[in-house]
């Protein structure tokens, strides 16, 4: 069949009942989609939900090959949003690329129809639009009675959905997304290498790896798996505590790293995770530097182990 990629063909059979949801909005599966995942909005502004069904989250992952293969078709243009959305028969993007002008909260196709005369406002449009564009804007036929808008598939010449031409978008977007993956792939990659070829004592590259991995039992991770005690940090009670605010933005943590004078990256910065933090290291500072921090951290926690569970904390310059 010329399908060789399973992940894009799949996205493309999962298209196909996306496309049918949305060109018919009057069946049965439409209805009850619509009912409880989109119930004032059209399919493609959409929202997963947070407690999905499988159906649903399966179409809801292929609406982007639905996105970018359909273009509206102007009828009263109440539905086209001037700027936001694809109407333009332009190969390109299919988009308004003018300079947004002051429609204030009426920014519709159908404020460049005049209802009179069932045509196009000639003069607002060649204010309103770059020359080439307004150009374009006024090559596109009305129908004397302004039917509602709707969508219409531009994966092909005949504008008819298929699930070939599906496939052949959902191959870019697959493509793309490996791209993505596979960068990210490679820097924690690299991280994990760093972390465990370090000349560290074992305790201190497993720590790592836990704290990089978010597996420390910090408070909200012990919430977060059923063990019911407060979030909040219990040495300051003023934040919820996570692997970040422990080991670098609590007031003990913060005096402590302030010892390092000459760290090479900015720990007073709000990172939301050591992952970023140690790729920080790894491309700012030396390996010994990555070390360094690991160990101190490991010390911060240590001290926090103390004085939660033995009561005997150590001051910031000993950790």
């Amino acid at each position: 069949m010329g399908f060789r990629n399973i992940q894009a063909f799949n996205l493309a059979l999962l298209a196909k009942q996306g496309w049918r949801i949305l060109t018919n909005p009057d069946s049965l599966v439409a209805r009850v989609f619509k009912a409880k995942y989109f119930p004032f909005d059209d399919v493609l502004n959409s929202k997963k939900g947070s407690n999905p069904s499988y159906a649903w989250r399966s179409i809801h992952n292929s609406l982007e090959v639905i996105k970018r293969g359909t273009r509206w078709r102007v009828g009263n243009g109440r539905r086209i949003h001037i700027w936001d959305d694809r109407w333009l028969p332009t190969p390109s993007t299919h988009k308004v690329i003018s300079p947004q002008a002051g429609y204030g909260d009426f920014p519709w196709v159908s404020s460049l129809i005049d209802i009179d005369t069932r045509w196009w406002k000639i003069d607002v449009i060649h204010a309103t639009f770059l020359p080439h564009e307004a150009s374009t804007i006024l090559k596109i036929p009305l129908y004397y009675n302004l039917p509602e808008d709707c969508f219409i598939w531009i994966g092909n010449k005949r504008g008819e959905f298929t699930v070939k031409s599906a496939y052949h978008i959902a191959s870019g977007i697959v493509d793309s997304m490996e791209e993505g993956e596979s960068t990210s792939s490679n820097s924690w990659t690299l991280l994990w290498k760093r972390i465990w070829q370090q000349k560290v004592p074992p305790k201190i590259k497993i720590f790592a790896w836990r704290s990089c991995v978010n597996g420390l039992p910090t408070m909200k991770n012990l919430n977060h798996r059923g063990v019911h005690c407060s979030s909040f940090y219990p040495l300051c009670d003023k934040a919820i505590e996570t692997t970040a605010h422990a080991l670098l933005h609590c007031d003990h943590a913060k005096m402590t790293w302030a010892f390092w004078y000459n760290c090479p990256v900015d720990l007073s910065s709000s990172y939301g995770d050591l992952v970023d933090i140690a790729l920080d290291f790894i491309a700012k500072g030396s390996p010994n530097d990555l070390e360094l921090f690991f160990a101190v951290a490991w010390s911060i926690w240590w001290n926090h182990n103390q004085a939660i569970h033995e009561d005997s904390g150590s001051p910031p310059i000993h950790a």
